[in-house]
This record gives C-alpha cells, structure tokens and sequence, in this order.
C-alpha cells in the first residue's frame, strides 16, 4: 500500500513549480519518467522509486473533492488542479511526498490532503519476549 499526498492547488503548475517541488523533495534523488512522461519518479541513488508524481489535473466540478477525500474538504472552491503524490510508505517515501507537496502550495496557494494515520493496533502478547535462555527455577 502507498502513502498518497494530494496538493489541491490554486493555480496550474509550471515546469518550474514541478522542478521547484522536486528540489524541496531533495536535491539528492534521481528523476526518471514512465508512462510517456505522465508519470515522473523520485528515486534514490540506486535507482529505487520511492515517489511517484502524477501529471495535475484540473477538478471544476463542484463537490468533486470532497466526494473522493472526504468532508473536512467540502469547502474546496473548483476549479482546482489536483497534484497526486505516491510514495513508498518506508524508506523515508512519506516525508519527500510531503515536502513536494508542501512547496507546490507554497508557490501557488492552496492546500495539502494527507491520509489519516491507520489506527493504532498494539501487539498482543507479552511485550518484551525472554531471548536470554538459562535456568528460569
């Protein structure tokens, strides 16, 4: 399962805005296109995806956001470009969706849909297992 970022942004990104993004991702990833180009991919240095950055895409129907993000979006004006961010969910994927996120909003107004956290599940069982052995009499 990926961890996905949308930035609802108020203004259509540019080549810049896209560069920019990558840049405050990090400047240490490597960048590779799929799909002819609709798709670029953040990768670390072994060539390993770790984001995935979809081409924007302009939503103008009304209630369209809040219908696929939820209600605490109900008031999102439309038009609105759509900015979808896929990242591994390790290996740091989460925290460079985030920034890239972050900095399409910074330079071109809007706001940042993140997932809600999974619900804490603790582990059942005793808490620390006993692995040193020996005579327990």
């Amino acid at each position: 399962m990926s961890y996905d970022v949308v930035a609802l942004i108020d203004g259509r990104p540019s080549y810049q805005d896209v560069l920019a993004g990558m840049m405050a991702a990090g400047p240490d990833w490597l960048v590779r296109d799929v799909s002819d180009g609709a798709v670029l991919q953040l990768c670390n240095p072994a060539g390993e995806p770790l984001a995935s950055l979809e081409v924007p895409i302009l939503i103008q129907v009304p209630g369209e956001v809040e219908r696929l993000l939820g209600p605490e979006l109900a008031g999102v004006p439309t038009p609105v470009w759509w900015a979808e961010v896929r990242a591994d969910p390790q290996n740091g994927g989460p925290e460079l969706a985030d920034r890239y996120a972050a900095e399409l909003v910074k330079r071109l107004g809007g706001q940042v849909w993140k997932p809600a956290p999974p619900p804490f599940d603790p582990p059942t069982g005793p808490a620390v297992a006993d692995v040193a052995g020996g005579n327990n009499a």
